[in-house]
């Protein structure tokens, strides 16, 4: 959950973003615009450009100042009104999940959809976009530097030392980061509520990206873990209607804020 210091950081950093220096209002208009918030400087940097330009450049000015941004995020907060609305029509679903299980008879079931839904509605949630922070992989890979237009923000932070348990596990939330641990591992050691699915784990890892990994003793996947991955357990078993709900979640999840 977002800390009282974490929200009050990412709410002056997205008013600067939206709002800017009044002098510079006045008189500038900036197609792109990238707050750059580092928890080692008190103050944010902001990044302004007359026309659109390639996340190279971002990463060029951030080189020339010596920020590393291989553990950030970059986010849009003109994106985030969507995932709110998704949020809610998920919330939605889980209820009217828990509701047919109720009428069935099946409490566990309806419990697990409960805690699932108190996941997702404690979930801090920023518009991720699906960029890569290594400057020399976007200067070789030209599909690794698409074009920016608009406002965003870049949070900068540590390595993370922790994973993320979620979803159909009994007790989510962090749990230590054990370098050179398969989702394997991991995954074999969560105790889950009723219908996890106890066969597949899905790591969503910091980037963005969803990978996933059977949970099979007798033919293990050799799936990596980076730090501050999400490791997610969705229903094993949903009805045709619910079909699509594990992925729409771990969209969500997907886009926690660091």
């Amino acid at each position: 959950m977002m800390t009282h210091f974490t929200f009050l950081r990412l709410l002056l950093a997205v008013a600067t973003l939206l709002l800017g220096p009044l002098s510079l209002a006045a008189t500038n208009s900036y197609a792109v615009k990238v707050l750059v918030a580092t928890p080692s400087s008190s103050s944010n940097l902001l990044l302004q450009f007359n026309q659109a330009i390639r996340w190279e450049q971002v990463l060029s000015e951030l080189a020339a100042r010596d920020i590393n941004p291989n553990w950030g995020q970059l986010t849009k907060p003109s994106e985030l009104a969507a995932l709110e609305a998704e949020r809610t029509q998920v919330l939605k679903d889980l209820h009217l999940l828990g509701q047919r299980w109720a009428r069935q008879g099946k409490q566990d079931l309806l419990n697990s959809s409960v805690a699932l839904a108190q996941q997702v509605r404690e979930l801090s949630l920023v518009a991720r976009q699906p960029v890569t922070m290594s400057y020399d992989l976007v200067r070789l890979k030209p599909r690794l530097n698409p074009l920016l237009q608009g406002d965003y923000v870049l949070t900068v932070s540590p390595r993370p030392t922790v994973v993320w348990a979620q979803g159909l596990v009994r007790v989510p939330g962090k749990r230590p980061f054990v370098a050179g641990g398969y989702a394997y591992d991991y995954a074999r050691r969560l105790p889950l509520l009723k219908g996890g699915d106890a066969h597949q784990i899905w790591i969503i890892q910091p980037d963005g990206h969803i990978l996933s990994s059977s949970v099979d003793a007798f033919a293990p996947e050799f799936v990596g873990v980076a730090p501050g991955a999400t490791l997610f357990v969705g229903f094993a078993k949903l009805p045709k209607d619910f079909a699509d709900l594990n992925q729409r979640i771990m969209t969500l999840f997907a886009n926690r804020e660091i």
